[in-house]
């Protein structure tokens, strides 16, 4: 194991170590609650001049009960004097008894009073309660932290924050132990507090960014937590001499030291955070600097007003507490929301599906707990105990089978609520891969493909790169903003024997250049000066037929984990699309000449015929023979020939419209469809193109001569009378195929139309 594996290693155990010590201090909590609880008689006592004061008395407890009031000097238990607390903790824990009465003389307004009274209470289930949800809060965000902790310091440092505060809130408070476990606790306080400090400080300089101060001044970061470990240290000395000496005065210097630090950690973070906000870059990085600082607001309230408002300390307690559970719990929610809606670390897929079944089980939980602890009761009361048990039964089956549906409503809860950008990105891309399967050829796809996917990631370029079905010739496609020495520069990079291309044929999935330059330096570094962020590697039945390019963002924002997944799902619809356009491309054109193949051709020709007479509009077809070409074959050879057919293809279909269909008939002979033309306009049609094929100049194999192509051209066109659309196509190719062969009979490089007997021009070669 080498170290890097070692420390990785080493940062993974801490969360479980965490857990184990959370669900220790937590259960010693409880444990002491239920002692405390036990001999609890709800008065606040101080030990006076006097004696035993009694400062406080809750309310609905055991000494309110008795008739104690605020003011009583306690004096004796069971009539044994005491003196000062630790007499008093001596004496009551020698007579109590559970479920005894104590009696309890107090002096009041000069005059003794003997109380009878019966220590404890019920466990206080409420501040449990809030006690778990705290620490179950906390503990949740820091095993989330975890999970990113080795790849973001960010996540690691908030993962130390809040783990520290779940400890801090598992522990037992301090005036249910005894002098000593009370001390242990408060110390445990101050030391948490200066790690706290020094650790928020540190992590709150790196939201969204590393401030840009720490690269400037190195000495920061130790700083923070050197001034964390001076304030434990302070804090735990003054804490130790005001245990010895118990004066009053230098506690009051404490209590105010305690209130001057914690307003000053609040000032300080929140002053950084707001700096941060206003110092972001993106609208993302902003929003997570301003929702971390939202979370702390309260808490900053909190300490504000305990330090600095002297009518705090006579809020009712319970009040109190009820506050700064609230206070403490609203931080974890917004860096929750700040994780997951702004993306603070790339954490959102890993548990999106927790949190969705968490709910869910959370809510079916409640309810059959409502269902045992409440209805049954009541039903089998009111309904009688048989069916009141089947009604309940039912209710709970019913549940379940509302599971599924309860799930689906939380995930599309949770999509709306916490993911808007990524549901619109995923609906943004279904519609790009839709709108790919009508193109109608692979360029107009290809450019499709690599303009609207810059327009909707919002990138600096796009790059498309595709691989031919057989051999190693790649075709390509660039967005707007890539120039043209940059497009070179790339294909040079992707090309189908480059080791970038080979290392994306092995993995299979979305890279980008920073992961790629740790396995290939060069290459990554040299995609970098081009631009380039990502490469998405499009794949058919596990094969690579091309690869996605992606620059970097406008925002300066980097492509996230879900981003990845989309795209990933992307390419996939991508290739299928290429191949499904290939698939048809090669049963419709043929490869040679890339026209219409034989039965694509005939099949437009009655898809026209079928229109020419319903709308009762003009249909014309050709039919183009290539003259002599047996003998140039034998003379040239087949490459010459088809080296002709490809250009003579060529420069028909350039000549013809749209809305003509041409195709290889078969041989040297062509087949053309002319919706809407009349017989004069295929005359001036099939002129131009017997004079755009006499106008090729071919070189013959040996070089030394010059070789001259000429075609025979026979055409028809429908009459207004026919209304079958099958005769009407077997007439018109009959027709035309009569005509063609008129055309070289009478010598060749003609056009004939099918009513003509006589050659419908003069050759083309007498200029």
């Amino acid at each position: 194991m080498n170290d890097n594996q070692g420390e990785k290693l080493h940062w993974r155990l801490i969360p479980g170590m965490v857990l184990l010590l959370v669900f220790a201090l937590f259960a010693w909590s409880v444990v002491e609650d239920a002692r405390f609880s036990s001999d609890r008689i709800g008065v606040y006592l101080n030990d006076s001049d006097d004696g035993i004061l009694v400062e406080a008395v809750e309310p609905g407890l055991p000494a309110e009960d008795a008739g104690a009031r605020s003011g009583d000097v306690v004096v004796a238990v069971e009539n044994e004097p005491v003196a000062d607390l630790a007499s008093l903790s001596e004496v009551f824990g020698r007579h109590h008894q559970p479920g005894q009465a104590l009696a309890i003389t107090v002096q009041r307004d000069g005059r003794e009073i003997r109380l009878e009274l019966v220590p404890g209470t019920p466990p206080d289930l409420v501040r449990l309660l809030a006690q778990l949800v705290l620490v179950a809060a906390y503990l949740g965000l820091a095993l989330l932290a975890s999970r990113h902790q080795h790849r973001d310091i960010r996540a690691r440092l908030l993962m130390v924050f809040v783990a520290l505060v779940a400890i801090e809130m598992a522990l037992p408070p301090d005036y249910m132990l005894g002098e000593t476990g009370a001390l242990v606790i408060i110390l445990t306080w101050m030391v948490l507090t200066g790690v706290q400090i020094a650790v928020e400080l540190h992590l709150v300089s790196l939201i969204p960014d590393r401030l840009r101060m720490l690269a400037r001044h190195r000495f920061i970061v130790p700083g923070f937590y050197i001034v964390g470990a001076l304030i434990s240290l302070a804090l735990i000395a003054s804490i130790l001499h005001q245990w010895h000496t118990e004066d009053s005065i230098y506690s009051e210097l404490l209590l105010n030291l305690q209130a001057g630090i914690m307003l000053a950690w609040a000032i300080v973070v929140s002053a950084i955070l707001a700096w941060q906000a206003w110092l972001a870059n993106t609208p993302r990085g902003r929003n997570q600097a301003m929702l971390v600082l939202f979370g702390l607001l309260p808490w900053v309230l909190y300490i504000g007003l305990s330090s600095l408002w002297s009518g705090w300390a006579e809020i009712d307690t319970r009040l109190a507490f009820q506050i700064e559970s609230f206070v403490l719990l609203f931080f974890p929610a917004a860096v929750f929301v700040a994780i997951f809606r702004f993306g603070l670390f790339d954490i959102e897929q890993i548990v999106r599906r927790g949190v969705v079944y968490s709910v869910v089980a959370t809510l079916a939980l409640i309810v059959l707990y409502m269902l045992l602890t409440a209805a049954l009761p009541w039903f089998t009361q009111t309904l009688g105990e048989e069916f009141g048990l089947w009604l309940v039964t039912g209710i709970a089956v019913v549940c379940g089978i509302l599971f599924r549906p309860l799930r689906v409503a939380v995930e599309s809860l949770v999509e709306h609520g916490l993911f808007p950008e990524r549901r619109a990105l995923r609906k943004r891309l279904i519609e790009i891969a839709g709108s790919l399967s009508q193109q109608p050829n692979m360029d107009d796809l290809l450019n499709r493909l690599a303009e609207q996917s810059r327009q909707t990631l919002d990138l600096a370029w796009t790059a498309v790169v595709t691989i031919e079905q057989h051999g190693t010739e790649q075709r390509s496609a660039f967005s707007e903003g890539m120039d043209e020495r940059r497009r070179q520069d790339l294909m040079q990079v992707l090309g189908t024997e480059s080791p970038v291309f080979l290392h994306l044929s092995r993995s299979k999935r979305p890279i980008s250049i920073r992961r790629l330059k740790r396995h290939l330096r060069d290459q990554g570094r040299a995609l970098e000066r081009i631009g380039a962020e990502l490469l998405v590697p499009l794949y058919f039945q596990r094969r690579m037929i091309g690869i996605l390019c992606l620059s970097s963002k406008h925002s300066g924002e980097l492509f996230v984990r879900e981003e990845l997944e989309l795209l990933d799902l992307f390419s996939h619809q991508i290739a299928a699309s290429f191949e499904n356009l290939r698939l048809f491309q090669d049963a419709t054109y043929e490869e040679l000449t890339g026209l219409l193949r034989r039965e694509a051709v005939m099949r437009q020709l009655q898809a026209e015929s079928g229109r020419a007479v319903r709308s009762a509009r003009p249909l014309s077809v050709f039919m183009i023979d290539i003259d002599h070409f047996k003998p140039i074959n034998d003379v040239h050879g087949h490459l010459f020939g088809d080296l002709i057919l490809q250009r003579v293809a060529e420069v028909m279909h350039d000549s013809i419209r749209a809305v003509d269909s041409l195709g290889r008939y078969g041989g040297e002979e062509f087949l053309l469809v002319a919706p809407d033309t009349d017989s004069e306009g295929a005359r001036r049609l099939a002129s131009k193109l017997r004079q755009a094929v006499y106008d090729l100049e071919f070189t013959a194999p040996d070089g030394d001569s010059q070789v001259r192509v000429t075609i025979s051209i026979g055409f028809s066109t429908s009459g207004a009378a026919q209304t079958d659309p099958e005769i009407l196509t077997k007439e018109l190719l009959s027709q035309a195929d009569a005509a063609v062969f008129a055309a070289k009979r009478r010598g060749r490089n003609r056009i004939m139309e099918s009513t003509e007997s006589t050659p419908s021009s003069r050759p083309a070669n007498n200029r």
